[in-house]
């Protein structure tokens, strides 16, 4: 995949974002939406790996 750099950095940047404003989840459907719009590409694959992280690490906005 050509785009597989710019998709990294992507979710680099939006799973930092996402720290402080929600759960990895949201921070996946971002770069999932920012992928598409460069390749066209419509998946889910970021938002599910998202999902993943928040079900593993019980990721809950304003929990410490």
């Amino acid at each position: 995949m050509k785009y597989a750099s710019l998709a990294a950095t992507i979710l680099s940047t939006a799973l930092l974002a996402a720290c402080n404003d929600g759960p990895a989840e949201n921070a996946g459907e971002d770069v999932d939406e920012a992928v598409e719009d460069v390749t066209g590409e419509d998946t889910d694959t970021f938002e599910e790996a998202g999902e993943n992280v928040d079900e593993t690490t019980d990721d809950e906005p304003g929990r410490r």
